[in-house]
């Protein structure tokens, strides 16, 4: 299994245009990493656009030494010049990267705020509430997803890409 790690709106809460304070950085970053230690065997790659800004070493050094080893790589980030309406971005990354790693058949789930970033593929994505992130609600839909990833998501709520 290999799930997809967005951060911000995930890790804690999304500060659209501004910086992430110091003080609500990876408040959930105890929460992830204990479900991850329950499913040893779910690789990570990182799809959020911190991926942008720090490298593979910097992203892993913000997770505890047992998860950062699990942590095999990040999405590209790309620009989908066969589409003006480049509305799908996270879900193209993430079947570029896939697709790249000769990985298509593999199971993958997303866990992200942006479910609105997927469409053929948004039953793959375990959504967060984006000025929330990671709560009990959304730690409860990722157990299940890791434990059964044909029953991934709750019904989406179309209007603002959040779980009803």
């Amino acid at each position: 299994m290999i799930l997809f790690l967005d951060f911000d709106g995930v890790l804690h809460p999304q500060y659209e245009g501004q910086p992430v304070p110091a003080d609500v950085a990876f408040c959930h970053l105890a929460r992830f990493e204990s479900v991850m230690r329950d499913f040893p065997e779910v690789e990570i790659v990182i799809s959020s656009t911190w991926r942008e800004e720090f490298s593979i070493e910097r992203l892993r050094a913000w997770f505890s030494s047992d998860i950062a080893l699990r942590i095999t790589g990040t999405t590209e980030s790309t620009v989908i010049l066969t589409s003006p309406r480049m509305v799908k971005q996270r879900e193209w990354e993430t079947v570029a990267w896939l697709t790249t790693q000769s990985r298509g058949n593999e199971p993958w789930i997303a866990l992200d705020d942006a479910l609105w970033q997927f469409g053929q593929y948004s039953d793959h994505v375990v959504a967060c509430k984006s000025y929330v992130g990671l709560d009990a609600s959304a730690e409860s839909r990722l157990r299940m997803a890791l434990e059964n990833p044909q029953a991934v998501n709750e019904k989406p709520d179309k209007a603002n890409g959040n779980i009803v």
